[in-house]
């Protein structure tokens, strides 16, 4: 039977890693291998996944963006898994995206992918959309991850300095820019305080 290639988004602090946890756990306690994946460029953590209550784990393969899973190393190591979590799958290139779905129908092993669906300005992240291009399952977490009104966070908004904007580089790690934070927003939300924001000052 063909195993299955999954990705699961939420909105930022939607439980994503903590989630993780949990499944690596479950997954170890059944006598199986667990490869943890994570791109490079999220440097929180270093070489390990953190959530928020602090707990860490490391990481099998801290993953550099044009770094190919393909690799005769690489499939060797892969090969000796039962199961490979990807965190932060957003950050990934394309192309790895691709031979993550290569592996899983060649070589018949569980990839289960976590990540955010848009960017802070409401877009598909180029991975986001190769992962749901290709992806065998996909899934919204039942989230924790709430608006500032109470609702349920459907996007990642981006402030600097305290204010709302759609400027700025793709990619900023949170924690890593002491000016930059991000705020979980339902629809209205970012339409109101993003969107139209961004127009009343243009």
């Amino acid at each position: 039977m063909q195993t299955q290639f999954t990705f699961y988004f939420s909105a930022m602090k939607g439980g994503k890693t903590t989630r993780i946890f949990q499944r690596i756990h479950d997954f170890e306690e059944n006598g199986q291998k667990v490869c943890l994946i994570k791109p490079k460029i999220d440097t929180k953590g270093n070489n390990s996944i953190i959530n928020r209550l602090g707990e860490t784990k490391e990481v099998t393969i801290s993953l550099s963006e044009k770094e190919s899973l393909l690799t005769r190393k690489k499939l060797k190591l892969l090969s000796s898994y039962q199961q490979i979590i990807v965190d932060e799958a957003q950050f990934l290139s394309p192309k790895q995206v691709e031979e993550l779905w290569i592996i899983n129908k060649t070589k018949n092993i569980p990839i289960t992918c976590f990540g955010l669906k848009t960017n802070f300005q409401g877009k598909l992240f180029k991975a986001t959309n190769r992962l749901l291009a290709l992806a065998d399952k996909i899934s919204e977490l039942d989230s924790n991850s709430l608006c500032t009104c109470g609702r349920l966070a459907k996007f990642n908004a981006r402030r600097v300095n305290g204010k709302y904007t759609l400027e700025g580089s793709n990619i900023e790690i949170d924690g890593e820019n002491k000016d930059i934070e991000y705020i979980p927003l339902c629809g209205k939300c970012f339409y109101d305080k993003v969107i139209k924001g961004e127009k009343n000052e243009n």
